[in-house]
């Protein structure tokens, strides 16, 4: 399975819209998309998971970059919890240590 993580479509997108947009690359498994908590309205990303990688990269090559209602699409591989907090420097500030 691959994650895409997807920037920049319109507030009005709906799940459905998703799931059609990159079905048409691969088989979609999951749509996710990020709403406000309290409004319930659409931050304009989210995540869809495609069942192999081969459709995940033609998703990618088709539509990053691409126009949709008016606005741009940043599509790409999403990144793993683990993985990023792994590459995160430490956030502790290193003092010398008094002798």
């Amino acid at each position: 399975m691959a994650k895409l993580f997807i920037v920049g479509f319109p507030k009005d997108l709906s799940q459905i819209g998703l799931l059609e947009l990159f079905s048409i690359h691969g088989t979609v498994n999951t749509v996710t998309i990020v709403t406000d908590q309290q409004t319930g309205e659409s931050k304009c990303y989210g995540f869809v998971t495609m069942t192999d990688s081969a459709g995940a990269s033609r998703a990618i090559a088709a539509l990053n970059g691409s126009q949709l209602g008016g606005r741009q699409l940043s599509v790409r591989l999403a990144e793993e919890k683990k993985q990023a907090q792994q590459q995160a420097p430490s956030k502790r500030p290193r003092w010398p240590r008094s002798k």
